[in-house]
């Protein structure tokens, strides 16, 4: 299965979004950590 079958334009802008200002909050961020973020947003997607 393709992440993009699953993954709507409207869920992705959402994890964008949340992503960013997880980023804009954070002044050190380990970027490892947020890319892992991301993979667990975009997985739980399923």
């Amino acid at each position: 299965m393709k992440i993009s079958e699953t993954l709507t334009p409207q869920k992705f802008q959402e994890i964008l979004i949340s992503t960013y200002l997880r980023g804009q909050e954070n002044e050190s961020i380990n970027v490892t950590e947020l890319i892992e973020e991301i993979k667990q947003q975009v997985l739980s997607n399923k």
